[in-house]
């Protein structure tokens, strides 16, 4: 953003195509390499709960739109948002993401749990983590966007920085997208009858994964609150 401000290209006609690729390609690459609350619920999710091609896309849309809303409710201003310091309104991202870590450790402790009934009635009702998955998807505000949309503001560029915001969601949709189709490609390799005998087994792999990160963010919180 810097750059193109120093090059005073800061209108859509001058912003070159080549920079909407770069950022469509840092937002897939923010989600599908970092395996933290971008990923892992959702491959959770895929694996759990076996939902069809079409509610999948479905829902993977819906946790994306509310974390577009968030940004643009926070960062353009809208309705109350108008009158709040920029220091609470980092502050208000920052209690986002703290829902999105409960959340996240609430899909956790539940695959763990299903895990544990699995192994003993392997017939069982399953919990469904469509709700969970919403939260932690749908109320995770990557550091890297907040930082692009408060330099713009900062800087009175916010069209710009509204810009540049579009390709890199759109990065992101995409990067959930071909991370769903991932697992829904282990899921055919496994096929139904296996999907049905490891049930259990992804369900405790991948519980305890997410725990593990869940309680890790959860230590570096308290840490830093401590500390300041």
């Amino acid at each position: 953003m810097y750059n193109l401000i120093s090059l005073r290209q800061t209108g859509w006609e001058s912003v070159p195509f080549a920079v909407h690729g770069q950022l469509l390609i840092a937002g897939f690459v923010l989600v599908f390499f970092h395996p933290g609350h971008g990923k892992m619920p959702l491959v959770a999710w895929m694996l759990h709960n076996h939902p069809t091609r079409r509610h999948f896309f479905v829902w993977i849309v819906r946790s994306w739109r509310p974390q577009c809303g968030f940004f643009i409710i926070i960062f353009w201003r809208v309705g109350f948002m108008q009158d709040i310091p920029r220091d609470t309104l980092l502050r208000f991202i920052s209690i986002f993401n703290y829902i999105c870590y409960f959340a996240t450790l609430i899909l956790g402790l539940t695959l763990v749990h299903d895990a544990w009934r699995l192994v003993k009635t392997p017939e069982i009702p399953i919990s469904n983590l469509r709700l969970p998955l919403i939260f932690a998807l749908g109320f995770y505000l990557p550091f890297q966007i907040v930082l692009l949309l408060h330099g713009a503001s900062e800087n009175d560029y916010v069209p710009l920085g509204w810009l540049l915001f579009a390709p890199v969601m759109v990065g992101i949709l995409l990067s959930r997208l071909a991370t769903g189709g991932i697992a829904c490609l282990i899921r055919r390799l496994v096929g139904e009858a296996g999907g049905q005998k490891w049930r259990a087994h992804f369900a405790l792999f991948n519980g305890v994964a997410i725990l593990c990160m869940a309680i890790n963010t959860a230590v570096r919180i308290v840490s830093s609150l401590l500390n300041s």
